[in-house]
């Protein structure tokens, strides 16, 4: 009986050694996100309006005071934010990253691609409401390369994480 066991207790180390080489040994490829810029907003009278103009805290947030978002509902107000979708995406370390990005809301965001290092491995670029741009790079470090919109931040980043 004991001798079972221990079969059996090796071949899960086994499957699971197998396991984890197979997810490493990953081979890297072309790979494509389709990215939207887009503006979330949320409005309501049930609760209080905060007590900081959310637009002192980030250029990525978009703030309508009570009285000054809906004229006949005086404690109404409204919040907004910008965001990637998605705002979080996986890539093998040496993969060809493509993003295909569409500006669904802003009329103007200046983005560009930070790499793990702190460089720059896209150049600044332009995204305009409804206009698609696609831009390109080799995930050549571990680690997270950030995509930034320098209009709308800090707050308007999304992370690719490429593993090592």
């Amino acid at each position: 009986m004991q001798w079972k066991s221990i079969i059996v207790l090796v071949a899960v180390a086994t499957l699971a050694v197998a396991a984890c080489s197979s997810a490493d040994a990953a081979d890297p490829g072309d790979v494509t996100f389709d990215v939207e810029l887009v503006e979330i907003k949320g409005a309501t009278d049930g609760i209080p309006a905060p007590e900081v103009d959310p637009t002192t805290l980030s250029k990525g947030y978009g703030y309508k005071a009570p009285g000054e978002y809906e004229a006949e509902n005086p404690e109404k107000f409204q919040v907004a934010t910008y965001m990637f979708a998605p705002g979080a995406m996986g890539v093998v370390t040496g993969d060809n990253v493509t993003l295909r990005m569409f500006g669904v809301n802003g009329d103007e965001h200046q983005i560009f691609v930070q790499a793990p290092d702190g460089s720059t491995v896209v150049d600044p670029f332009t995204i305009n409401r409804g206009r698609e741009v696609t831009v390109a790079f080799e995930a050549d470090q571990a680690g997270h390369y950030k995509l930034i919109c320098t209009t709308h931040g800090p707050t308007m980043t999304a992370d690719i994480l490429s593993n090592g």
